[in-house]
């Protein structure tokens, strides 16, 4: 998997130089600040036996700076940073899922239509964005790093004001799957709110 996801990695930044090129023509580019949480689901240690350790939810948040670059039309590349974290899981059974934080840069290329008439004072995006995590993280209390790849999907609506057309605010629902080592099965999904800015 990890083969794949660093494919995907030099496919999308290949992309992302060709859309640079086309920027003016496609619209400008945009900034973003983001903030989320959520919960993921984490099971099956590897290596030990399945009967005993039962799935457990961990509460995760994450705070995300982007930038998206439109390519064409409604299609948009985007390169993101971001600071995560998971904290411990409850202590049934006399175990826990450890707490972890960390960092990740997230490539995405993202779709999106609008749904209503530019002349409308309110306007309203309808859209998605998928792509590759790559995350570096940190168990608590430890000095144990490990790094881990994901996949995810991102549904969004945006709204923004014809009165404030450089700005817009984007409601999210961020679904990851992640591939780690340790375990057979790490995946989370929450909301968030992104704040948009487009660059003159």
């Amino acid at each position: 998997m990890v083969r794949k996801t660093t494919v995907l990695t030099l496919l999308l930044i290949c992309l992302s130089l060709v859309s640079l090129t086309r920027a003016d023509a496609a619209g400008r580019p945009t900034l973003g600040l983001g903030i989320q949480s959520g919960v993921a689901i984490a099971d099956n240690p590897v290596g030990l036996s399945y009967d005993f350790f039962t799935p457990k939810i961990q509460a995760v948040g994450a705070l995300n700076a982007l930038l998206d670059i439109p390519l064409f039309s409604s299609f948009s590349l985007g390169l993101a940073f971001q600071m995560h974290g998971a904290t411990i899981s409850n202590y049934a059974g006399g175990w826990v899922y450890k707490s972890h934080w960390g960092g990740a840069v997230r490539l995405s290329a993202g779709y999106g239509v609008q749904l209503r008439d530019p002349s409308q004072a309110l306007q309203l995006k309808l859209g998605a964005a998928a792509g590759a995590s790559f995350n570096f993280d940190l168990y608590t209390l430890t000095t144990l790093f490990f790094y881990y790849p994901g996949i995810f999907l991102e549904p969004y609506i945006e709204l923004n004001s014809s009165k404030r057309k450089n700005s817009s605010l984007a409601f999210v629902l961020p679904i990851d799957y992640y591939f780690r080592r340790d375990l057979e099965l790490y995946l989370s999904i929450g909301i968030g709110a992104l704040w948009r800015y487009t660059l003159q």
